[in-house]
């Protein structure tokens, strides 16, 4: 199918300011902080493009299988992290939160040349679960999991901070020509499920981490986890920690971490907030029997409410959940 074009007049405009207007001789529509949706038209599988530009600090990008404004597939390039491994990014948005802080790595972020101040092309190709992400010719970030679970919705554009886009094209694909991206694993010894309060049984992501974003609205403060385990006879346990936003975790009744978590700015990896294993590991002396691990997580940001932890014991037995 040939690509068609979107007049820049037909968007439904969620967002905080928005205007037409001509940038470095294009027709542009200019977009702050918000979404603007192609109406009427859902797509399956599809590529979409778009001309994007900006003249500071910027996150503008493609939303694609959008079910509603707050839950949609969304990619995006950060042309003030130019060369730096999260210049490409794939961020799906679950009840209004970006979650940017949960997918991190080789199978969610790429490295990429993405200019300030003069236009470049962006592109989203998307199949079934799997979706290319390209700025202009360079290599593009394959995500081989998208994560939310529907295969259809609209589509549109999204920027936080100021932007500018210019000749959206769309056309519907059968099929998506590109090798294997990092498919997403979770690393040896990671919990892959919790029960919730109010939730039950609830699983982790393919890369470990536990998404509370599909579950709570960003206001809704807090969760509580469990989850028990059975030692065949004493010995270490090593507990290694990653999330965001504040944690306090608790073992057989006796906290044993509490601390937060958050964006603090772009000095360094550690200062985006991920939430990924780091720091110095816990190690816990334990006799034989059942212990319980509880997580209270608490948050205080939109871009990504979770943890993944990893428990290494020997003869460990994860008990089920009822």
């Amino acid at each position: 199918m040939e690509f068609q074009a979107v007049d820049l007049h037909e968007f439904r405009i969620d967002a905080q300011n928005h205007t037409l207007t001509t940038w470095q001789g294009k027709p542009a529509l200019y977009l702050e902080n918000g979404l603007a949706t192609v109406p009427n038209i859902a797509l399956a599988n599809a590529e979409i493009e778009v001309l994007i530009a900006s003249e500071g600090p910027a996150y503008p990008g493609i939303v694609f299988r959008q079910a509603d404004n707050t839950n949609y597939e969304l990619a995006y390039a950060v042309p003030h992290c130019r060369g730096l491994w999260d210049a490409i990014q794939y961020d799906p948005v679950f009840n209004g939160s970006n979650t940017w802080q949960l997918y991190y790595g080789d199978s969610y972020q790429s490295v990429a040349d993405v200019p300030l101040n003069s236009w470049f092309s962006f592109k989203v190709a998307y199949l079934n679960k799997r979706a290319v992400i390209s700025v202009g010719d360079q290599s593009p970030l394959v995500v081989e999991n998208l994560a939310h679970p529907f295969r259809t919705g609209q589509f549109g554009l999204w920027t936080f901070q100021p932007a500018y886009f210019s000749s959206l094209r769309f056309r519907s694909i059968e099929k998506l020509d590109q090798a294997a991206g990092q498919p997403a694993r979770a690393p040896e010894g990671a919990v892959d499920a919790w029960y919730i309060d109010g939730y039950g049984l609830t699983h982790c992501e393919p890369n470990g981490v536990l998404n509370l974003n599909r579950l709570y609205l960003p206001s809704s403060g807090e969760a509580h986890l469990t989850r028990s385990f059975e030692l065949p006879s004493a010995g270490q346990v090593k507990f290694s920690l990653g999330y965001s936003d504040s944690l306090s975790l608790i073992l057989d009744g006796e906290i044993i971490h509490e601390d937060e978590n958050t964006f603090s700015g772009f000095a360094n990896r550690a200062a985006r907030g991920y939430a990924e294993l780091g720091g110095e590991p816990i190690f816990c002396d334990l006799g034989p029997g059942v212990h319980k691990i509880s997580a209270d997580l608490n948050v205080s940001e939109g871009f990504g409410w979770g943890l993944i932890i990893t428990v290494h014991a020997s003869g460990i037995n994860w008990l089920p959940i009822e």
